[in-house]
């Protein structure tokens, strides 16, 4: 439930450099409601197209053991990836395996049903980025057990 994630008054907000990770944001928190967590069907890819080609949409596998499966994977952010991971598990990604740093994040997210905001460093092929700037968002059809994550993701270039 969203009511785990800490007040605003208990925690500085968020502090985004990008719009769209932003305005993810914000269409997110559009969708809680009575302090449930929004489900995958109230997300309708129709009212972000902007910000469509940066999100990620992963499913939260619970048995045998706790592993997540790339749903989704929005155009821009299969750019800066070494390969299209659609249909992968993180188990199945050398690099993103457990205890990865990405792993954790995404179980930290699956455990608190909290938003994350993890300031990623950027590890893709194109030399001109130095950060991308991640948040992980829970979904839950039940509004608290989190089944699947909705993740914003943009690339900030160099200065």
């Amino acid at each position: 439930m969203v009511d785990r994630e800490p007040s605003q008054d208990a925690r500085a907000p968020f502090e985004f450099q990008s719009r769209t990770v932003a305005a993810g944001y914000a269409y997110w928190r559009s969708k809680v409601r009575d302090g449930n967590l929004p489900a995958r069907s109230e997300i309708k890819p129709s009212e972000i197209p902007r910000i469509l080609p940066h999100t990620v949409l992963m499913d939260v596998h619970r048995t045998p053991e706790l592993d997540f499966g790339y749903r989704l994977i929005g155009t821009r952010v299969v750019e800066h990836l070494h390969s299209d991971y659609t249909g992968l598990r993180m188990s199945d990604i050398d690099h993103q395996r457990a205890p990865s740093t990405i792993w954790n994040n995404c179980r930290t997210v699956a455990e608190t049903g909290a938003p994350l905001f993890p300031h990623t460093p950027y590890v893709g092929p194109h030399d001109a980025f130095r950060r991308a700037e991640d948040l992980i968002l829970p979904l839950a059809a039940d509004g608290s057990t989190v089944d699947m994550l909705l993740v914003f993701i943009d690339y900030l270039p160099r200065a």
